[in-house]
């Protein structure tokens, strides 16, 4: 079992697009690894103008709250809290350049071994989840994709602007892919908070601190399926600060596996996939 609790902090590297072997070996000791600059801020700006003009418009797009799905434009608000776009890539092109970028697919090119990605789902945030602490190899299951290869579960968190604790930074706990942790199904029943404190205690008993990931905006951080990872609660105490992301879920799936949902379709892009609502 990992064992860090007399190792120095640990300290986020951000590594250059071309360092690729380096990447996938920082990726395998640790869970994640980070590219600076590794999409153009002017795609990340293109790409947000575009959720606007589909939210201002009243294109479809879906959102996720509090486990529930709403269609735009019905879709409960709290505040200045915006629930997530789940399904993005769906309605807009500039989401499906985003996802499969070539920093995208060059890295999990590295990590699949040849195979090109394929998109499960993307999130679009416009602020920090503040989402617990929590691995997604159990959570990431859209019935479309079927019974997919575990195991090859990857996200990137695509940072659109710059993300600190103020307005809710990432939190990752480093080396966590590499530890034991029960499944949410397995004795949780629909307490999501109790699997959220089982990733903590697992994390932390094996001295597996967390770690607030603090992004420049361009950086792309990828992460492991089975890695803990948290949405910082957001300190800033007067107007509520935006952290504009995109994430996305990958996995190898064979070539020729086409959805198992007939409202869903796996479509080829560019020599990758991704599935979207028909």
């Amino acid at each position: 079992m990992l064992d860090t609790r007399f190792s120095p902090p640990h300290i986020v590297q951000k590594l250059n697009t071309d360092q690729l072997d380096e990447a996938e070996k920082y990726f395998a000791q640790h869970g994640y690894v980070v590219f600076r600059n590794a999409f153009d801020l002017r795609q990340g700006e293109s790409f947000w103008e575009d959720i606007e003009g589909a939210l201002s418009s009243g294109v479809p797009v879906k959102f996720s709250h509090y486990g529930k799905i709403y269609t735009n434009p019905d879709v409960p608000m709290e505040g200045f809290k915006i629930p997530r776009i789940i399904d993005a890539e769906t309605h807009l092109e500039s989401a499906r350049q985003m996802m499969l970028h070539p920093t995208v697919r060059a890295f999990l090119r590295k990590v699949y071994e040849g195979t090109e990605p394929t998109c499960l789902q993307t999130l679009t945030y416009k602020y920090s989840s503040e989402q617990g602490a929590h691995s997604d190899k159990s959570l990431v299951a859209p019935p479309y994709a079927g019974d997919y290869d575990r195991d090859t579960l990857t996200a990137s968190w695509f940072a659109i602007e710059a993300s600190d604790e103020r307005n809710g930074a990432l939190i990752i706990y480093p080396g966590s892919h590499l530890l034991q942790k029960r499944s949410i199904s397995d004795g949780f029943g629909d307490d999501y908070g109790a699997f959220v404190q089982h990733c903590i205690d697992v994390c932390l008993d094996a001295g597996c601190k967390p770690v607030p990931f603090r992004a420049d905006p361009g950086d792309v951080l990828f992460w492991h399926g089975d890695f803990v990872h948290a949405g910082g609660p957001i300190l800033a105490q007067q107007q509520r600060p935006t952290r504009r992301s995109l994430v996305c879920h990958y996995a190898r799936i064979p070539e020729g596996k086409d959805s198992t949902d007939p409202n869903w379709e796996r479509v080829p892009y560019d020599g990758a996939s991704f599935f979207r609502a028909r």
